[in-house]
């Protein structure tokens, strides 16, 4: 367990309330080792049917682990937000383990190629993960509100550190979009070229896949264009989807409004 988990679940009264606690935080720890282990097989070539077991045996425990916060928060003398808290994770649990074993999986069962197959348990390790450790960050808030979840996990440091520079090469990028929109003299395209560029090759690998595929569009399209009409509609289009995609991304669970003001 984290130090900083140690030291919330130390301050917790009663003292049956504190081990369980302190079981819970065990409990989706030990599960995050399950997904430590499909990912470490996914990056070294392992098998597929690899995978499969040990998600079956993940399924097993956070099953376990979610029952027994049912049967905390009904026989047991809880706090109502404790108990609100515990009902969430334990909802929480049981849904993304459906969408993992009613669809995620058996699409991994079907692909065609190994590839496919690996992307699919990729996909269904990331969703139980992001479960798992956003539960963990829930419950810590739950007695210590300002508990910083990059604190916690180093993948969800790297998330926050990405989405921030996405965030910022977008503001630059729309900057950039809306100069070249307004001034018709080669320089703002040139520079307006040279950031879309930038961003192809560094940020936009952190967009979604829908997204990543949007701006591609964007930077072909971008080749075709021979006249100032034409280019006007492309660059009022794009600083049009860029200030939705801004938003969108500001709105990712990493990022905090103050981070997102320090970085304006």
């Amino acid at each position: 367990m984290q130090p900083q988990l140690r030291t919330i679940v130390e301050n917790i009264d009663p003292a049956e309330t504190r081990e369980f606690v302190r079981g819970v935080f065990n409990d989706l720890n030990r599960l995050l080792g399950y997904l430590d282990s499909v990912k470490s097989l996914l990056g070294a070539g392992g098998t597929s049917d690899e995978a499969h077991f040990i998600f079956e045996a993940l399924r097993c425990e956070a099953l376990a682990a979610a029952g027994g916060l049912d049967y905390f928060c009904a026989c047991l003398d809880t706090p109502d937000a404790l108990s609100e808290e515990l009902e969430r994770t334990s909802f929480a649990v049981r849904h993304e383990l459906r969408v993992v074993f009613e669809r995620m999986l058996p699409g991994a069962r079907c692909a065609e190629g190994g590839a496919e197959a690996r992307a699919r348990l990729a996909e269904a390790h990331d969703l139980l993960r992001n479960c798992f450790e956003q539960s963990t960050v829930s419950l810590a808030r739950a007695f210590r509100p300002g508990v910083d979840a990059a604190e916690l996990f180093e993948d969800i440091r790297a998330k926050r550190d990405n989405s921030l520079r996405l965030y910022e090469d977008l503001g630059a990028l729309l900057r950039s979009a809306r100069h070249a929109e307004w001034h018709e003299g080669a320089e703002a395209l040139a520079l307006f070229s040279e950031r879309l560029e930038l961003f192809r090759s560094e940020s936009m690998r952190h967009l979604m896949g829908k997204d990543r595929e949007t701006c591609q569009g964007f930077i072909d399209g971008l080749s075709a264009l021979h006249d100032r009409r034409s280019l006007r509609l492309y660059l009022h289009r794009f600083t049009c989807y860029l200030e939705l995609l801004i938003k969108h991304v500001s709105m990712r669970s990493v990022l905090s409004q103050g981070t997102l003001s320090a970085a304006a």
